[in-house]
């Protein structure tokens, strides 16, 4: 078994990216990620009852529309470098095909809400491409409380690591129509 890989946040590779706040196939992407390939999305935290901040979009180098990204949660954590077991994000998905996003409001996400899923490290999920490159984004990160099941309240800054994998014809190989989620096993 290997661990995951450690990032050096000195790195130029790493940096923050700038946030969204829905999802839109016209949102220029600001990175791509080859599959097979892991990424750090440094992700700002938002105001209670402001409206979900979204990390990315990030381009899956190949992806077209009927492909499927595999995404592993690699880790999450807080500013400075900090693990947390309990981190996960409250939104992850691709663009949808339509570009009938409000903005303010991510309502064409594809996951969302952290208590439909709670995608710590080692969660798998699932996301049809209905767009070129996929433009993958994540965010609105929550760290409930030691053995506390809630993550009411504002998605707090931090960071998430995700290696992503394309599977060509995915919707149709696997039926995977919408998206498909494996929590930790652990």
């Amino acid at each position: 078994m290997t661990s995951p890989a450690v990032f050096d946040l000195d790195d130029e590779g790493t940096r923050q990216v700038r946030g969204h706040d829905h999802w839109h196939p016209d949102i220029p992407a600001v990175a791509e990620v080859i599959t097979g390939g892991s990424v750090r999305l440094e992700c700002p935290g938002r105001e209670a009852g402001a409206g979900v901040l979204l990390c990315g979009p990030l381009v899956v180098v190949g992806a077209e529309p009927g492909d499927v990204v595999v995404v592993d949660v690699l880790g999450v954590g807080h500013p400075g470098g900090m693990r947390d077991a309990g981190g996960h994000p409250g939104i992850i998905g691709c663009a949808p095909s339509a570009p009938v996003a409000i903005p303010g409001d991510a309502r064409d996400r594809d996951v969302g809400g952290c208590r439909i899923a709670r995608l710590t490290a080692g969660s798998r999920v699932l996301l049809p491409v209905r767009v070129r490159g996929a433009k993958l984004s994540a965010g609105d990160l929550h760290f409930p409380a030691r053995g506390s099941l809630g993550c009411d309240g504002a998605g707090r800054p931090g960071w998430i690591d995700l290696r992503v994998h394309l599977t060509r014809q995915g919707t149709e190989r696997f039926g995977v129509t919408g998206p498909m989620l494996m929590p930790s096993p652990c």
